[in-house]
C-alpha cells in the first residue's frame, strides 16, 4: 500500500510541479541563482552519461533497426516485383488460355458440323437404297407371286384338260389327232 501512495505522490509532482513547490515554500516568489546553477550542472552530467552510456547501444540499436527495416523493404520489393511478374505471366496464360479455348471451341464447332453432315449425308444414302431395295424386293416378291399363281394355273389347267381329255376322248378321236398331227408335220411325205 506505501508503494501506491509513493508511486502516486510521484506521479503528482511530476505532472503538477507547482502544487509540489506551494507546500514546500510559500513565501518565495524568486529562486536562488545557485540552485540554478546546480540544476544546469546536474541537467548536463545527465546528459552526458546519457550520451555517455546510453548512446553507444542506442546507435547500434537504431542501426540495427534501420538495417532490419531496409532489410524488410528490399525484401518486400522483390516479392512485390515477383508477385508483379507472376501476374504478368499469370495473365498471359490467362490470354494464352482462352485464346487456345477459343479455337478448340471453333475447332470442335467445325468438327461437330462436319459430322452431322456427313451422317447426314450417310442417312439419306441409307434412305435412298432402304427405298430402292423395298422397291426391288417388292418387284421381285410381285414378280414370283405372278410366277407361282400362272405356275398354279397351268397346273389347274393342265388337271383339268387331263381329267376332261379322260372323260370325253374317245378312240376315234385319238385317231383323228394323230392324223392331225401328221398332216401339220409333213404334208406330202405321207404315204
Amino acid at each position: 500500500m506505501k508503494k501506491w501512495i509513493t508511486s502516486a505522490a510521484i506521479f503528482a509532482a511530476a505532472f503538477f510541479p507547482d502544487a509540489a513547490f506551494a507546500a514546500e515554500d510559500a513565501g518565495a516568489e524568486h529562486g536562488s541563482w545557485l540552485l540554478l546553477g546546480f540544476f544546469a550542472i546536474n541537467f548536463i552530467v545527465f546528459v552526458w552519461l546519457l550520451v555517455y552510456f546510453a548512446g553507444p547501444p542506442a546507435r547500434k540499436f537504431f542501426a540495427d533497426r534501420a538495417v532490419t527495416i531496409r532489410t524488410g523493404l528490399s525484401r518486400a520489393a522483390s516479392a512485390f516485383a515477383e508477385a508483379e511478374d507472376l501476374a504478368n505471366k499469370a495473365a498471359a496464360r490467362m490470354a494464352t488460355l482462352a485464346a487456345e479455348l477459343k479455337k478448340a471451341a471453333d475447332e470442335l464447332e467445325r468438327e461437330t458440323a462436319f459430322q452431322v453432315g456427313k451422317v447426314a449425308e450417310l442417312a439419306k444414302s441409307t434412305a435412298e437404297r432402304i427405298h430402292r431395295d423395298t422397291a426391288m424386293s417388292s418387284s421381285a416378291l410381285s414378280e414370283a407371286a405372278r410366277r407361282r399363281v400362272r405356275a398354279q394355273l397351268a397346273e389347274s389347267a393342265a388337271t383339268l384338260a387331263r381329267d376332261l381329255i379322260g372323260r370325253n376322248f374317245q378312240p376315234t378321236d385319238q385317231g383323228r389327232l394323230i392324223d392331225g398331227f401328221m398332216d401339220k408335220l409333213a404334208p406330202g411325205d405321207r404315204q
